[in-house]
């Protein structure tokens, strides 16, 4: 009870200062509107995230919110992650193996956040072996807007765009123009149980060209060590752990003529809780991931419409330790070749068709436990050398016209160890005027399993593969108002969606090959299930204020609910589990930023409501930063507090259900300091 009355007493002080500070005065009389509608209406007509053709907000066929620069710079957000947190209709979580798992809608990721489609510039990434995209194969400084699309996807990018997809665009100067910058920045603070909590951050980049020339090309670093805390393993262990992060990125974009290219290179280290989540003492285990991607696209200018080519190669690699000792480690590569071609055909009166194919291989190279202080191999895991192609084609029609924009449309697709697919959508948009419309949206998704989820057998046997599992398949029905009025925009969504075959750890006997396990955890599909929620984004732009109020909530069913046995250890019971029993009540983001000459503050917070761990009640969670700061041409300074009330916010342990209830998400306060200068 406490705990929810400090957090009613928290957001109530913090919606009073953003009313006391909104309110309208004689300078706000005088906001700019200009800027504001600049951004919503014409260059927010630049959002691809929904469709090939550029599209704003407002009549986008999707349901599509965004973040800009403005908006990360303004908030001061240090991470992709950070600034997704603030998104109406979706969570960023972890579990004991996996850290920064985009969640949508409350539909769960196991360790591989794989239901989450996340890309660079419209191409898809993601790991072949395990399917998980990566949030942190791009620094937040070198990112010119976070579009998100909320809802299944796979009419647009096939597989794993099941509950949605996050494209990150990368910042280019405009055309004749050029920029560059540079990010230094330092924390350090306390809290939790013990120790100190240490940041650095650097970053660079350069955009410019000549003539049909363009290019960007960005570097960052970023290393960060979370205050110690007191954590109970699965052995009832209480251990001081240090959590920690660190990644590097480049990134490279080109374009001449009609042709452009995309590299980007990442590797990070991250810490995780033990495959068992067992501690050994408190020492953490390391996992490293590396990333290489490169993909080159032609633009065709028939005089029927538009034709695009584009080839991508995504090769990526992780490797983890299978013991305390780090002596037995895995080494996870996999690669993805895709090559597609996408038309549209301008139609008579006002019609358009959009079409394309696209052909992908995707390769497990390996999931091998080798012998760090040998090299020696020790296991392949059932996952050597295993090849599969999906091919698919869509077709989709449109109608733009005066105030009506409909699209109806398909993709059928062909996996080689899956089977067919046909997925479909129609939008219908209703432009009220230029400010305000009304959408109403069906769509469908649908996601084929891994080589891990199929085909994994480790020895020993922790987690077993299912060669039968089915395709994961969702759908959504949605009703949307977007409105602007004066310097405020809301953005409403109403929705129904359905889950079928989720694929997710069951816990029992399993046969495979003609062998029985006992008490095995395996892959398995769900019955169906659903979900109804509403999703509310509010913001104000003025001249020298800006605020933004974020809030979802959702009811889902237990249709998919499941036995979980006792673990046999400390006389805990077993208990039941579905997807939606870890999903908090509600989610709410809200942040006020305000300047005056050269100053500037903000601040910014985000709760999630009480839920439920498999055997406890967790109470709701808040968390608020705040920075100051001072810009002077190009320089800008900046201090932030980071986690205010140097609380430990905890969110259940989804995936292992058997001794540990919750996991820390953020932990201890922490000053941070950040420079930054353009050029």
């Amino acid at each position: 009870m406490k705990s929810h009355f400090r957090i009613r007493q928290a957001c109530a002080a913090a919606i009073l200062a953003a009313a006391r500070l909104c309110a309208p005065g004689p300078a706000a009389a005088q906001d700019n509107l200009d800027e504001f509608w600049t951004f919503m209406s014409e260059e927010a007509r630049i959002l691809t995230v929904a469709s090939d053709t550029p599209e704003s907000v407002f009549d986008s066929v999707s349901n599509v919110t965004v973040i800009d620069r403005a908006m990360i710079e303004r908030y001061n957000f240090a991470s992709v992650a950070e600034a997704l947190q603030t998104m109406p209709g979706l969570a960023v979580l972890r579990t004991y193996l996996m850290h920064n798992i985009p969640t949508v809608r409350g539909a769960l990721q196991e360790h591989y956040a794989n239901k989450v489609l996340v890309m660079i510039d419209n191409v898809p990434m993601w790991h072949a072996v395990t399917g998980e995209g990566d949030l942190d194969r791009v620094g937040i400084d070198a990112v010119e807007r976070i579009e998100v699309l909320l809802g299944p996807a796979s009419v647009l990018y096939g597989s794993n765009a099941l509950t949605g997809a996050v494209n990150i665009v990368l910042r280019k100067a405009p055309k004749g123009e050029r920029f560059g910058s540079f990010t230094g920045g330092l924390a350090s603070g306390a809290g939790g149980y013990a120790g100190r909590g240490d940041v650095s951050r650097t970053g660079g980049l350069y955009s410019g060209g000549t003539g049909d020339y363009s290019y960007m090309v960005s570097a960052d670093s970023r290393e960060e060590a979370q205050p110690a805390l007191l954590l109970k393993d699965e052995n009832r262990a209480e251990n001081s752990v240090r959590e920690y992060f660190g990644a590097r990125t480049l990134n490279y974009s080109g374009a001449w003529g009609a042709s452009s290219l995309l590299l980007n290179a990442s590797r990070s280290d991250q810490n995780y809780l033990g495959n068992t989540l067992s501690l050994a003492s408190g020492a953490l285990f390391n996992e490293t991931r590396e990333a290489a991607l490169a993909s080159f696209s032609h633009n065709f200018s028939p005089a029927w419409g538009s034709l695009n080519y584009t080839a991508t190669y995504d090769w990526q690699r992780r490797s983890v330790p299978r013991d305390a000792s780090d002596n037995i480690r895995s080494d996870i590569v996999g690669s993805r070749l895709v090559n597609s071609l996408d038309a549209r055909v301008s139609l008579p009166r006002g019609f358009y068709l959009d079409t394309g194919a696209a052909q992908e291989y995707r390769y497990a190279q390996r999931y091998l436990n080798y012998y760090s202080n040998t090299g020696a191999n020790q296991w392949d895991n059932s996952l050597s050398d295993r090849l599969n192609r999906e091919s698919s084609l869509h077709a989709q029609l449109g109608l733009d016209s005066g105030s009506w924009k409909l699209l109806a449309g398909g993709r059928y697709t062909n996996d080689g160890h899956a089977g067919d697919n046909l997925s479909s959508r129609a939008s219908a948009i209703y432009m009220l005027d230029e400010r305000n419309s009304l959408k109403a949206l069906f769509s469908q998704s649908f996601r084929s399993p891994t080589p891990f989820e199929q085909y994994f057998k480790p020895s020993p046997v922790t987690v077993v593969g299912n060669p039968d599992l089915e395709p994961e398949r969702t759908e959504s029905y949605e009703l949307a108002y977007l409105a602007s009025r004066g310097n405020f925009f809301a953005h409403l969504t109403a929705y129904h969606a359905r889950y079928k075959d989720s694929i997710f750890r069951d816990q029992g006997e399993f046969t495979r090959d003609g062998f029985t396990y006992p008490n095995v955890n395996f892959y398995a599909n769900a019955p169906e299930y659903h979900a109804e929620g509403l999703e509310l984004q509010v913001r104000y732009s003025g001249k020298h204020a800006h605020a933004f109020l974020s809030f979802d909530r959702l009811r889902g069913s237990r249709h998919d609910e499941s036995d979980v046995p006792a673990p046999g250890a400390f006389g805990l019971p077993g208990g039941s589990s579905w997807n939606f029993k870890y999903a908090p009540h509600y989610n709410l983001s809200g942040g006020l930023a305000v300047d005056s000459g050269r100053f500037f503050a903000a601040s910014n917070f985000n709760v999630f409501g009480p839920g439920r761990s498999l055997r406890e009640t967790i109470p709701a969670q808040f968390w608020a930063d705040a920075s100051l700061g001072y810009r002077s041409g190009g320089v800008k300074h900046a201090l932030a507090v980071r986690n205010l009330t140097d609380g430990v916010v905890e969110i259940p342990e989804y995936v292992r259900l058997r001794v540990v209830e919750t996991l820390p998400l953020y932990t201890g306060r922490r000053l941070e300091y950040t420079f930054s200068y353009r050029f």
